[in-house]
């Protein structure tokens, strides 16, 4: 069977439309899926509208479509789409509660996916946590990948749905895996970009390019994605939001949490917490891509970086 026969006849409720939420919802749009949208700030769905997505007025509306896929901001935010009685599974909407499969996008705690997973089952539907990797220019340009894992009953449509958006997915596991390995993944890349600012203070404290260090260090065995994705901020110093600072810290917390509760220690990420803390707190992060840390870093070292120009 095809992704699209697996989504053939399928009406999928798509629920939050921030800035991921709404690069993932407008592919999954252009694949040309039944879609119909919510988000708590109604406005926010105006332009998919305007493409031919159904307009919902309420979760509810939302759990009576045959898949809902979320894409929230928190586990508070995930917890509240199936609390009471004007939730997915609640009785507030005719129909309410008849959605199959629930497919959730977030990058949430193990706890929280959990807490989602029991809800579904109560109403009879299928859970699959499936958070994605990327940004939303990556989304926009199909790139993103996802990992998936829950109810076997859903996996079929998780994936086809994440292949209408993305360029993989990757089947982790039966329960909440998927979102230990996005939460590591996510432990990572804020590791590294703590180390990758660092590194580039002290290559400009020493009188050397930071163009230059990125152009070596991206054609070296330390050389990535990542690295390449954060050279034009790390450079030119502009930080155009791809992900916040308060984003990033919010994902290491929850991963420090997650430790903690398994008695792992992680000494370098709690490191990387406190700076991301400390970008947040001071305002040097405000409005900006949490490649800003840089700034933080310099402003740690008692240095002034200069913009320079990308080579």
């Amino acid at each position: 069977m095809t992704n699209a026969d697996a989504l053939q006849g399928v009406e999928i409720a798509w629920v939050g439309l921030g800035r991921m939420g709404s690069a993932m919802a407008s592919r999954l749009l252009a694949s040309g899926v039944d879609l119909a949208v919510w988000n708590r700030t109604p406005e926010r769905a105006d332009a998919l509208v305007a493409r031919g997505a159904r307009r919902l007025r309420s979760l509810g509306e939302a759990g009576a479509c045959d898949v809902v896929f979320s894409m929230v901001l928190d586990d508070a935010a995930l917890d509240s789409l199936h609390d009471g009685e004007s939730g997915l599974f609640g009785a507030a909407h005719p129909g309410a509660g008849s959605a199959r499969v629930w497919i959730d996008g977030s990058t949430v705690s193990p706890a929280a996916s959990e807490r989602a997973a029991r809800a579904a089952a109560e109403a009879g539907a299928a859970f699959v946590a499936a958070p994605i990797s990327g940004n939303p220019a990556v989304v926009e340009a199909g790139q993103a990948i996802f990992a998936i894992s829950g109810d076997d009953a859903g996996l079929e449509v998780a994936e086809a749905i994440g292949l209408a958006i993305g360029r993989a997915v990757h089947r982790v596991g039966s329960r909440t895996e998927a979102s230990v390995i996005k939460l590591c993944v996510n432990a990572l890349l804020s590791v590294t970009m703590q180390s990758l600012a660092e590194v580039a203070v002290l290559a400009d404290r020493a009188g050397v390019s930071r163009a230059l260090l990125m152009e070596f260090l991206n054609d070296s065995a330390i050389g990535s994605p990542f690295t390449r994705y954060k050279t034009a901020p790390v450079v030119t110093l502009d930080f155009p939001p791809a992900f916040t600072p308060e984003g990033q810290r919010k994902d290491v917390r929850l991963a420090l949490e997650l430790a903690r509760a398994l008695e792992v220690p992680l000494p370098v990420l709690a490191t990387t917490e406190v700076a991301y803390s400390s970008l947040v707190s001071g305002g040097l992060g405000e409005g900006k891509d949490f490649a800003a840390l840089i700034l933080e870093v310099a402003r740690d070292a008692g240095h002034q970086l200069r913009p320079e120009e990308l080579r």
